[in-house]
């Protein structure tokens, strides 16, 4: 890949007294020192799920749980959110985690010491797979450097779940490094021996699929002598695939049938799930425009970049241009490759890496469980440092050399850009502070992003959590204040987001604000039945008032344990567990009921209800369909009906909306189940009128909640 030229000039500059040493120990030991402060780190953002809750990883013999499972296999999760979550299948990254807890439990700091020594590792390696790509030391070791250093890596290295992105950089770069010839044709024994660390990488970190594009780019910008048969392309290329062979059954056996998510991921995570096509369009060259930024302008980071950060309905905004600008750059190094110089080709190689790396990332096609993320910049920045520093050693060497246009200035240039380094390795020792815990990283990123949904909420989240262990009732209602107020402006963003208008009640019910609590509380159950925490809090503001619900409870239990043949103690029973969301626990006392009295419609539907509220969805269509023979016109009935076929059969759900609705055409559920349903089928006029009969109409007071909801509701149908 080196000019003559450029060789010369690389032996020259090494010959040059005084220089700089050079090799892959600099860069190793810059990327070491820049995290090192991640060494006194905690556990923050998804650590807590995957390692802190996590019981696979306490056995390194577990083998099923670890190898042969989902990444998130072991979190608790509603069915909606398992259907939108990403199907991922990490076991190489899990076991790692595995390996720390039996070195050293659960201390965070084995998690991040190995975090930053594997980080040091691939600096190591990448200065020699930019070495021998490029031929040019002063080029790998710029490379390096500026890898080792970014703040676009901070959230791959400081949260130790950014593992799997290092894993991944790891295992392909040293693949390539294998399969990667100095000035010879490899022969089938590298092949051999690049197979199952492309393996280990997928295992490691989905997106490392783009091995094989990124291998044959490499193999075809080598200098091989003499020219390979087509017979040794058709070989290798089948070597590339063999990994694949073994990734993908162990995936589809691991995710129990499903490469990947049943459903399009959450607007709030990805808000290009609800886009147009003109903001399809538009989307990913804004969301490549924050990368180009990251990379350029690393100032303002964040964990989470979801609504509404990321704005689909802006428009074409300054990012947007920046995206497009970006896209120029590559497409004009991708046509340069045709021009014959060395330096053309090069960067045409290299924006063709980066372009089938980024790919899977950059949801054009595929919309992944992110807009963006920092953490997933880790492997194809790898490309972009490699494109940086030909940019930069060729502008110095035509610009600076001796007896060049800014030779006189070259000192002043060099000191500037290790100013510029120091100033890079700064910002990303500052940004590894943040990642301490989450409430520092929180706390930070709301104040830089203030527009964030999630990132309200999530703070939010952190702060009822300090609440409950604060020490003095002031500084709990002093944290509870903080997290109502984050938590209004996540509403702000999305009046729609049951989970903030649930936690909100909870805030507002544990503050005293008895009456907003309600409003809260019963608005996010009308968006998300299913909520369990919200439904806990409404029952203990509703049924039970200042009494204890467990008291409560304890006493029907023992009513029912003296008259264990009465039905209505039975089905009292069965309510107050309902209410305070055991549904599993409501079930035998509602079989129970039917079993004392087979005809009993009341606990019939009960029964239905438990079963759809603990997601035995194709039981719950059954039980109710039951109360719907004995009583067609149980209303009830046909609304939870709605809702369990809406997904999967929207004709039959609008079918039940109606009757519900001429059943009992005053309540707000039935009202609200068929302007949705009719909105899911397809009769968007007829469902914008009812949602606009809702808002001038007396079913709402000024100030409920889900005033806010349905006219969010009414934009996005009338942006269809």
């Amino acid at each position: 890949m080196s000019s003559p030229a450029g060789d010369e000039h690389t032996a020259r500059e090494l010959r040059t007294p005084g220089r700089r040493p050079r090799g892959p120990w600099v860069a190793a030991i810059l990327g070491a020192l820049c995290f090192a402060n991640t060494l006194i780190n905690g556990y923050a953002y998804d650590d807590r799920v995957l390692i802190l809750e996590n019981p696979r990883i306490h056995s390194l013999t577990n083998v099923r749980q670890i190898w042969l499972a989902d990444w998130w296999a072991h979190a608790h999760q509603t069915a909606d959110e398992n259907d939108q979550r990403d199907r991922l299948y990490r076991p190489l990254t899990l076991f790692t985690f595995a390996l720390n807890y039996a070195v050293h439990g659960l201390h965070a700091t084995g998690f991040h010491a190995l975090n930053l020594l594997l980080h040091a590792v691939v600096c190591f390696i990448l200065w020699h797979f930019a070495k021998r790509f490029t031929g040019d030391s002063a080029v790998a070791t710029i490379t390096a450097v500026l890898f080792a250093i970014h703040p676009v890596h901070t959230e791959a290295v400081a949260n130790v779940v950014g593992r799997a992105e290092i894993l991944a950089a790891l295992f392909l770069l040293g693949g390539l490094l294998i399969l990667q010839p100095t000035n010879a044709t490899p022969g089938l024994r590298r092949g051999l021996l690049a197979m199952p660390l492309f393996l280990a990488a997928v295992l490691s970190k989905e997106t490392a699929v783009c091995y094989p594009a990124v291998a044959i780019l490499v193999l075809l910008a080598a200098k091989q002598r003499p020219r390979p048969h087509p017979r040794w392309w058709l070989t290798h290329a089948g070597l590339l695939i063999v990994p694949l062979l073994l990734y993908f059954p162990l995936r589809y056996a691991a995710l129990e049938g499903q490469l990947f998510r049943a459903q399009p991921p959450g607007v709030l995570v990805n808000p290009l799930v609800e886009a147009n096509f003109v903001e399809r369009v538009i989307g990913p060259l804004t969301i490549f425009g924050h990368y180009v930024r990251l990379l350029v302008v690393p100032d303002i980071l964040s964990c989470d970049y979801g609504f509404a950060i990321i704005n689909p309905q802006a428009g074409f905004i300054m990012m947007s241009l920046l995206g497009m600008i970006g896209a120029g750059g590559l497409l004009i190094a991708l046509v340069g490759y045709a021009r014959p110089a060395p330096i053309w080709r090069r960067l045409g190689t290299l924006a063709a890496i980066f372009l089938v790396s980024y790919a899977l990332i950059s949801n054009t096609i595929l919309l992944i469980g992110v807009t963006l993320a920092e953490r997933l910049m880790y492997w194809p920045s790898v490309a972009i440092c490699i494109l940086a520093a030909t940019l930069i050693t060729e502008f110095w060497r035509r610009q600076c050399a001796t007896g060049k246009t800014l030779a006189r200035s070259a000192r002043l240039l060099r000191i500037l850009g290790i100013l510029l380094l120091v100033a890079i390795g700064l910002r990303t020792a500052v940004r590894n502070s943040d990642w301490f815990d989450n409430y520092s990283l929180f706390s930070r990123d709301v104040t830089t992003h203030p527009q964030g949904a999630r990132l309200n909420h999530m703070y939010a989240v952190e702060l009822v959590r300090m609440a409950t262990g604060s020490p003095t009732r002031e500084i709990q209602h002093g944290l509870l204040t903080e997290a109502e107020t984050r938590l209004s402006a996540a509403l702000g963003v999305d009046p729609a987001y049951a989970r903030a208008l649930a936690l909100r009640g909870q805030v507002r019910a544990e503050l005293g604000h008895d009456d907003d609590a309600f409003l809260d509380l019963e608005s996010a159950l009308l968006l998300d039945p299913n909520d369990r925490d919200a439904r806990r809090a409404l029952a203990q503001l509703r049924l039970y008032g200042v009494t204890d619900a467990m008291t409560r409870l304890a006493s029907l239990r023992e009513q029912v344990q003296q008259q264990p043949d009465d039905p209505a103690r039975r089905l009292e029973l069965a309510n107050a567990l309902i209410e305070l969301g055991r549904f599993a626990d409501a079930l035998p006392e509602l079989e129970n009921v039917l079993a004392l009295d087979p005809a009993h419609t009341t606990a019939r539907r009960r029964l239905a209800e438990a079963l759809a509220l603990g997601h035995q969805n194709d039981r719950a269509i059954e039980e109710f369909q039951r109360v719907l023979t004995e009583s067609p016109d149980d209303w009830l009935a046909h609304a939870n009906l709605t809702t369990l076929l809406a997904e999967n059969d929207a004709s039959a759900a609008l079918h039940h909306a109606r009757r519900a609705y001429e059943i009992n055409p005053n309540d707000l559920r039935t009202k609200l189940n068929l302007a949705e349903a009719s909105a899911l089928d397809g009769q968007t006029a007829e469902a914008l009128t009812m949602y606009q009969a809702l808002l001038d109409g007396p079913d709402l007071d000024d100030d409920n909640p889900l005033r806010s909801v349905i006219a969010e509701r009414i934009r996005q149908l009338q942006r269809r």
